[in-house]
């Protein structure tokens, strides 16, 4: 009897980390592909030149700066019409990040969300839009895979995150 519960405690460990896995290649996928989208498109903004990053506006560019500095030349702008979002792994199947303006280089933290110890699984933006959304990805108790999806608001006149609303999302049942 103790080794059916310790073996069926082993299984639901295995089919978590292998959801969590899956989901961490399926959400690089979907950044890959988001990015793929959006260098095709032309920009919006009338200014399509990127100025310098300024690495002592904020002290994640400092902490990050080869990152920074690789994405920022790679991508064009992906938020609120002037903006980089720059991510990055900080662990299994979650993504940290920092955006910065075009204009004039300056480095923001992406919203921080004490909750979830990073900015969740993956993050979500468009180019023309001031609506952020952070996503995690996780298996709730009864086995369900949900997603946990949280929105934010881009102030341009204060530089700073609000946060919004939040959905959780069933996506699949494991059973």
């Amino acid at each position: 009897m103790i080794k059916n519960v310790e073996i069926k405690d082993v299984m639901k460990k295995i089919v978590l980390i292998t959801l969590l896995a899956i989901s961490a290649v399926a959400c690089q996928e979907r950044a890959k592909k988001n990015t793929e989208a959006e260098s095709s498109s032309p920009l919006n903004s009338v200014n399509t030149d990127k100025a310098e990053i300024d690495f002592k506006s904020n002290p994640i560019a400092e902490r990050y700066r080869t990152v920074i500095s690789d994405k920022y030349n790679e991508l064009d702008v992906n938020f609120a019409s002037y903006y980089v979002i720059i991510t990055w792994g900080c662990g299994s199947g979650c993504v940290s990040g920092a955006m910065v303006d075009i204009r004039d280089g300056f480095v923001h933290a992406m919203p921080e969300d004490k909750e979830w110890g990073g900015n969740g699984t993956y993050i979500d933006s468009k180019k023309e839009s001031k609506i952020l959304l952070t996503v995690a990805v996780a298996q709730s108790l009864s086995g369900e895979v949900e997603e946990s999806r949280k929105y934010w608001e881009w102030n341009e006149d204060i530089k700073k995150f609000k946060f919004s609303k939040e959905e959780v999302v069933l996506l699949k049942n494991t059973d």
